[in-house]
């Protein structure tokens, strides 16, 4: 099968045609106008995310003529997260709420569900799912105070979705139960079961039957438990490795499929016989663990697996299923590209593919199986074209103990002829478990547009290169992490794609701490630091309220080792830095309080030290709203432009 791209803007709310906007690029921080679209299990209404006044709304298209038939918008501040199609008329919808502490929206368990003609909407799970409800005949009809999230929409089944509610607490430590809810009026037919332990993850057969469920013991270790004669029944200690998660279950029934890393580093899949509890691994990669697996729509089944060693590759796993067969197809015509078939309908005919790149926000596509035809319905930011855009290279490294190190460089074009444009370590956050990954960035493409390369730096710490690199990364923030990073640099100005001391870090959360320690390990080499929403004191860390695995997982990865705490902790050294900082923060920062920012500007005007400060009153930990977002970023170039060449 070979399939045709047909580039066509098919509605009249999409048809906006646009010219690149004028090169001050603060576009790029603007919400994505576009931002998924699912399409109903009969194939004739296509259900929209989209931007509207600055929150997301569902706006539904007929597929035939792409006439809107019907809007949802949330009321009380609320609006629109995931949503899914339970039937033919109905979509499920996470209500998501902005609070000034957070990044993004927030979810807090409740869920709403409206017909796509905007009829009959209603929340039917979470503290306000009661409130509407009179007379006695709506009596499991009840205010939760709970969170839930979806396990099985059950196609079979068109009043019923599974979901599983889990009762709020402050520790996060109470038990799940598993609940056929009515997606109409919110009554709660059945309890069908409860989690042996917190934190749980449910997997259902392909019909809709509960059989395994993943939960996290007291000594923050995953724990496998089977459904047997209607108990759980826990595995064979070490059947399965201590961070397993469910992917899905064999349509015979027999085998359960995870990813896993048991008895070796990287994470892979595995399969586990139910029957006899032989446990093997069907593929690992060599370089980097399995980032993620595409399930079917509805959940039961995987049919690929993504990695991640530099550019996003695709392992096909079963090809039997159609959508495999659709997904093999779309890797041709996409290289080069992350791609998820978002929704498909029953008989195969319609599915909704979206695609992303480095250079590529996103575009989601009408995939006709019949006519073998790809119609682009929109781009998540159409204002922009993405051949002005800078392509991201992987690149790889020896640290200085020899340790392979990986990364991505994004060069910009200099200003001056034949010269290398000045460059910005971009640090991430995290750091543990998180990575950078070959994508779209807004804030580096606005700095490269703007004349700056940019170098990522996956560290010691970072995930997706197996547990023992993880774990590297404990208890050497203030010391290997940044040697790590230094050691990138170089490698650019060894490989003549920098020029020597013309260079600036910059960083968010625990990149903002990184740039600062850095400054303070090699105060000769950087610039300028940008900080924002950073970490400056790690006493403070261990000092903060939080779950038990929160606090436990702190400990474990910083130590408890005061001096070297202090010593890890730049707040503490000052003195040492030779470059000018911005310091940029959320005055409702709840994940890095400004207290730590403060501390530091204390001590930076103890030592003397220059520095310029964006401390904003109504933002939390980075920035959301995109005026705020594109002030910031006027910030940092302005600073960028002070003190690189």
């Amino acid at each position: 099968m070979n399939i045709v791209r047909n580039l066509i803007i098919v509605t009249t709310l999409l048809l906006c045609s646009f010219n690149s906007i004028a090169k001050n690029w603060e576009h790029l921080f603007d919400h994505n106008k576009y931002q998924n679209a699912k399409i109903s299990p009969n194939g004739e209404v296509i259900a929209i995310a989209m931007d509207y006044e600055g929150s997301t709304i569902l706006v539904f298209l007929n597929r035939e003529d792409m006439k809107t038939v019907g809007t949802a918008r949330l009321s009380g501040g609320y609006e629109v997260g995931d949503y899914k199609w339970v039937n033919n008329e109905r979509v499920v919808i996470a209500m998501v709420k902005h609070v000034p502490s957070l990044e993004e929206p927030q979810f807090y368990g409740e869920l709403y569900a409206v017909n796509y003609d905007g009829k009959r909407g209603k929340i039917i799970y979470g503290y306000q799912a009661g409130q509407d409800q009179v007379g006695s005949r709506l009596k499991r009809k009840e205010s939760i105070f709970g969170w839930a999230s979806i396990i099985d929409v059950l196609p079979e089944d068109e009043k019923h979705i599974l979901i599983k509610s889990t009762p709020m607490s402050k520790t996060g430590v109470r038990l799940s139960s598993v609940l056929l809810l009515n997606v109409y009026n919110g009554m709660i037919k059945k309890e069908m079961d409860k989690a042996p332990l917190p934190f749980s993850h449910f997997l259902t057969d392909t019909s809709g039957n509960i059989k395994a469920v993943v939960g996290t013991d007291e000594h923050n270790k995953r724990q496998l438990y089977l459904k047997k004669e209607d108990q759980w029944q826990k595995v064979p200690e070490n059947t399965v490795g201590q961070s397993v998660s469910l992917i899905s279950i064999s349509s015979s029934g027999k085998y359960l499929y995870t990813r896993d890393n048991h008895n070796q580093d990287l994470f892979g899949i595995f399969k586990l016989n139910l029957n006899d509890f032989t446990y093997k691994s069907l593929y690992t990669d060599k370089n980097v663990d399995v980032t993620d697996v595409e399930l079917t729509v509805d959940g039961r089944n995987a049919y690929a697996i993504r990695i991640d060693d530099g550019y996003p590759a695709y392992l096909i796993l079963n090809k039997k299923l159609d959508e495999a067969a659709i997904f093999k197809d779309l890797l041709k015509t996409f290289p080069y590209s992350s791609i998820n078939i978002t929704s498909r309908s029953d008989d195969g005919e319609f599915s909704i593919i979206m695609v992303s790149s480095d250079t590529n926000p996103g575009q989601l596509y009408l995939f006709n199986k019949k006519d073998n035809k790809l119609t682009l319905l929109f781009g998540f930011k159409p204002e922009i074209q993405n051949k002005d855009l800078f392509q991201s290279e992987p690149i790889q490294l020896k640290a200085r103990d020899g340790q392979l190190i990986n990364g991505y460089f994004t060069q910009a074009k200099s200003s001056t002829n034949n010269a290398l444009a000045p460059v910005v370590v971009m640090v991430h956050g995290g750091p543990h478990g998180i990575r950078d990954y070959w994508q779209f960035s807004n804030k580096i493409q606005y700095l490269v547009l703007n004349g700056y390369s940019v170098l990522q730096v996956n560290y010691r710490g970072s995930g997706g290169y197996g547990e023992k690199f993880r774990v590297d990364g404990y208890k050497v923030w203030g010391t290997t992490i940044q040697h790590d990073i230094y050691d990138g640099y170089q490698w650019l100005v060894d490989n003549n794609k920098a020029v020597a001391g013309n260079v600036c870090i910059m960083g968010a959360s625990f990149g903002a701490y990184s740039a600062v320690q850095s400054a303070t390990l090699y105060p000769d080499v950087y610039k300028c630091i940008i900080a924002n929403a950073g970490v400056y004191n790690l006493e403070l860390i261990l000092e903060e309220n939080g779950s038990r695995a929160v606090k436990s997982f702190w400990r474990e990865a910083l130590g408890k080792d005061k001096k070297e705490l202090k010593s890890f902790s730049p707040v503490n050294y000052a003195g040492k830095i030779q470059a000018p900082l911005l310091l940029a923060h959320g005055e409702d920062d709840r994940v890095a309080p400004i207290e730590h920012v403060e501390q530091l500007k204390d001590a930076l005007d103890e030592a003397n030290r220059p520095y310029e400060w964006f401390v904003l009153d109504d933002e939390g930990h980075g920035f959301y709203n995109p005026a705020n977002q594109k002030a910031y970023m006027r910030s940092v170039l302005s600073f960028l432009d002070k003190h690189l060449k």
